[in-house]
C-alpha cells in the first residue's frame, strides 16, 4: 500500500486486529514511512504514542498505541463499495450460484438448491429502498433505517453537517458502545439523529456529561450508559431535564452515591420528570440512605439495584423488604413484581424495625419535628404511619433466642369444615409456607395434594394475603399474634 492511499484518521486492519491512524512520517533512527495506530482493542498496544522520550501522537485510551510499517496496514474499501459488492446487482458476466454444497464428513455429496436468486438481487440492489443491511464494518447514510448499530467502530466527528439531517429522520435507535466517543462528541453528532427515541453508548470510557441543548434528544426515552466510570450522580443529574426520558441504565458505572439536591427528604425532584425504569446495578452504593433519595423521583415504578454493597449487606429478603419501603411507588424491584401482600408486610416491618429510632427522635411528644438526619434516612417513615399506625411497643421488644419466646400464636379454621371448631397453635417465626401446608394438612385430614392457605389481619378480617409462597418464611407474611389462618383445598 503506498502512501498516497492512507490519511491521518484512516482505519487499517493488520494481523487480526483494526485501528485508527494518528502518524505517518519518520521515527527518528528507524527507515523508512511508520504508521502510528491507536488500536480498538487497547492490549495490542504498547505505548501512548512516544519512541524513545519523544511524542509522535497521543492515544484516548493509555497504552492503546503502537508503530507499524506502512506496507503491513490494509485500509480496506470505503462503506458505498462494500455495500455495492454485497447487495449490488450482478453484471452478465456474474455468475449467480444455484447449488450450495453442505458440509459432510462422508458419503454422496448433498447440496442446497437456491431457487429466485436473481430476483433477490435484483431487488436488494434498489439501494434507495434498503431498510436492512448486515456488514461487518461501517454504515454511514441510509435514509431509511431505523435501527443503527455502529458499535465497535472508529469513526470520525464531522461537524456542522446538519444537511444530513434529513438522512437520519428515520431513526429511532442508535448503538454507539465502545466507540471512543466521550459525551461531548457525542452531543456534537447528535444534532443528525432529530428524532431519535433509543441511545445505548456503552464501553466509552464517559467520565462526564453535560446537558443536551434543547432540541438535541428531546425525544430520547432509552439512554444507556453502563460500563463508564461516571463517579459522581452530580454526572446524571445534568440529564434530568430531558422531559421524555423514562429508562436509563447506570449499571456498572462506578456511582457512590445518589443526590437530588433540589429537593427535601419528604419532597419530589424536578429532575427525570418522566422516569419509569431505572437500573444502578454492580455501583458502589454503601448507605440505604441513597436507596430512599430514589424516592424523589415523581415517577419511578422499575428499579434493578442487584450487586450493590449495601444490598449485599443484609440478607436478599431483608434487602428486598427495606426497599419496597423506602420507594414509595415501586412496582418491579429486579424485574420481579411486586405484589399488594408484599408491599404491606414489608411497610409494616419497616414501621417496627424503625420504631425504636422514632419514638427517639419524636414519638415521645417531646420534640416539635423529627430531626433532619432521621427524614434522610426515613423518607417515608411518616407517610406510612400515616397509612399503617404506630407499630405496637411490644412488637418491637429484642427477640429472646429462646425459641419458645419467637412463636406466634395463630388462629387455623377451615371454611371447607365450617362445623370444626378453630384450632390454636403457637408456630415459629422461621416456619416455612410449605411446612406449615404439611401441618393443616394432618390437622384437617386432607388427602388434597395441594391447600391453599390465606393470613387474615386481626385489625381488619377483610383484607387478606394468600401465603402462595412455599419457600417463604412466616415472617415474611408479617403474621403476628392472633391472626388467623385460612385453610383451603
Amino acid at each position: 500500500m503506498g502512501a498516497s492511499t492512507v490519511e491521518i484518521g484512516c482505519r487499517i486492519h493488520c494481523d487480526g486486529e483494526y485501528g485508527t491512524v494518528l502518524y505517518i512520517g519518520p521515527i527518528s533512527g528507524m527507515d523508512g514511512t511508520w504508521l502510528g495506530i491507536e488500536w480498538d482493542n487497547p492490549s495490542r498496544g504498547k505505548h501512548s504514542g512516544s519512541y524513545k522520550d519523544v511524542t509522535y501522537f497521543t492515544t484516548r485510551v493509555p497504552n492503546a498505541g503502537s508503530f507499524i510499517k506502512i506496507s503491513k496496514a490494509d485500509n480496506g474499501i470505503s462503506c458505498p463499495a462494500a455495500i455495492r459488492i454485497k447487495y449490488g446487482k450482478a453484471d452478465d458476466s456474474t455468475v449467480i450460484p444455484k447449488l450450495i454444497n453442505l458440509p459432510q464428513k462422508s458419503g454422496q455429496e448433498r447440496h442446497i438448491e437456491m431457487v429466485g436468486m436473481a430476483k433477490i438481487m435484483g431487488k436488494q440492489s434498489n439501494f434507495s429502498q434498503l431498510t436492512d443491511i448486515v456488514l461487518t464494518g461501517i454504515v454511514k447514510q441510509l435514509p431509511y433505517l431505523s435501527i443503527l448499530v455502529l458499535s465497535k467502530n472508529r469513526l470520525r466527528i464531522f461537524e456542522g453537517e446538519e444537511t444530513i439531517r434529513e438522512i437520519y429522520k428515520s431513526l429511532k435507535m442508535l448503538v454507539l458502545n465502545d466507540v471512543a466517543y466521550c459525551w461531548k462528541e457525542i452531543l456534537s453528532c447528535a444534532v443528525l439523529w432529530p428524532f431519535i427515541e433509543q441511545l445505548c453508548v456503552l464501553d466509552n470510557g464517559i467520565t462526564t456529561l453535560e446537558a443536551p441543548s434543547f432540541p438535541i434528544f428531546s425525544k430520547l426515552k432509552l439512554l444507556s450508559l453502563d460500563n463508564n466510570p461516571l463517579k459522581n450522580w452530580s454526572e446524571v443529574n445534568k440529564l434530568g431535564d430531558l422531559m421524555n426520558l423514562e429508562e436509563i441504565h447506570l449499571d456498572n458505572t462506578s456511582l457512590e452515591s445518589i443526590e437530588f439536591p433540589d429537593a427535601s427528604p419528604i419532597e419530589k425532584t424536578n429532575l427525570f420528570p418522566s422516569l419509569k425504569v431505572l437500573s444502578i446495578k454492580n455501583n458502589r452504593f454503601e448507605r440505604w440512605q441513597d436507596i430512599g433519595e430514589l424516592n424523589k423521583l415523581k415517577s419511578l415504578r422499575n428499579l434493578m439495584v442487584n450487586n450493590n454493597p449495601i444490598i449485599l449487606s443484609v440478607n436478599p429478603e431483608t434487602a428486598r423488604q427495606l426497599i419496597i419501603a423506602k420507594i414509595q411507588g415501586l412496582e418491579t424491584l429486579n424485574r420481579t413484581q411486586i405484589e399488594r401482600s408484599e408491599k404491606r408486610g414489608a411497610e409494616l416491618d419497616y414501621l417496627k424495625r424503625y420504631r425504636n429510632e422514632w419514638v427517639t427522635n419524636y414519638g415521645n411528644g417531646t420534640q416539635n419535628k423529627l430531626s433532619d438526619a432521621f427524614m434522610t434516612e426515613h423518607p417515608t417513615y411518616i407517610m406510612l404511619l400515616q397509612k399503617h399506625g404506630a407499630a405496637d411497643e411490644n412488637e418491637v421488644k429484642e427477640q429472646s433466642a429462646l425459641i419458645k419466646d419467637n412463636l406466634i400464636c395463630v388462629k387455623i379454621f377451615s371454611p371447607n369444615m365450617p362445623d370444626k371448631p378453630m384450632l390454636i397453635k403457637k408456630l415459629p417465626a422461621e416456619m416455612t409456607v410449605g411446612k406449615l401446608k404439611a401441618l393443616v394438612k394432618r390437622m384437617f385430614k386432607v388427602a388434597a395434594q395441594e391447600v391453599t392457605l390465606t393470613r387474615l389481619f386481626k385489625e381488619d378480617e377483610s383484607q387478606k394475603t394468600e401465603m402462595d409462597n412455599n419457600l417463604r418464611q412466616l415472617s415474611f407474611y408479617s403474621i403476628s399474634d392472633q391472626d388467623k389462618i385460612a385453610v383451603e383445598w
